[in-house]
């Protein structure tokens, strides 16, 4: 397991035990892949950190919480948090999963077209190199909704499609599979991408919350 090896610790059934009551509690999720071309979940899987206040505890609040106790946090940390964007891009891409239903219908998908779907990573082989999904979709009409999910304080540029382009050309696909790539933003999409007609669907996704 990898989480043990990054651990250092000798793998056994206790931190299986502590992951299982983790994903219980709704603290941590446990991510499956699955095979493409039946749709069955495989063995393979990840756990991410999917509570949001969580994840922010643990980067911000307890390596500094005897100086937010004394009330000394100096102003200049408070204003400026380091990696603050990139933490919230992981927030923003646990909103957008836990909300996966308001997605579906904005893609004018129903729960009888959808075979599976979650964040969907490939592992690296020989054979194939690896590439992570942030949100995908299965269809049994052979669809595939591949979603990127951008947070940025910034209205989203034209690299995001060089992004998932890549992605695509990395995702090992059968045949007679069509590809959807839809964008999912929170603070705006420039206009040199929408022009460009990339994407099957730009989504607002604060829209969708409100």
């Amino acid at each position: 397991m990898q989480i043990c090896k990054e651990l250092q610790k000798s793998q056994g059934g206790l931190y299986s035990q502590y992951l299982d009551e983790l994903v219980k509690a709704g603290f941590v999720k446990r991510d499956f892949i699955w095979d493409l071309k039946n749709g069955q979940q495989r063995k393979i899987s990840r756990y991410r950190l999917s509570d949001n206040y969580l994840r922010f505890y643990l980067k911000y609040i307890a390596s500094n919480r005897v100086k937010i106790e004394k009330g000394s946090v100096p102003a200049s940390m408070v204003n400026n948090l380091p990696g603050w964007e990139g933490i919230m891009g992981l927030q923003f891409e646990n909103l957008v999963v836990h909300n996966f239903k308001a997605l579906w219908k904005e893609l004018n998908l129903s729960g009888e077209e959808v075979i599976m779907d979650g964040p969907f990573f490939q592992t690296s082989t020989i054979r194939q190199p690896g590439c992570q999904i942030d949100y995908m979709i299965q269809t049994r009409f052979h669809n595939l909704y591949i979603c990127e999910i951008k947070f940025s304080k910034d209205p989203v540029g034209p690299k995001v499609i060089e992004e998932m382009e890549e992605k695509i050309k990395r995702l090992k696909v059968p045949k007679r599979f069509s590809i959807r790539p839809i964008l999912v933003h929170v603070n705006g999409v420039e206009d040199t991408v929408l022009d460009q007609g990339y994407f099957d669907k730009v989504v607002d996704f604060g829209q969708l919350l409100e």
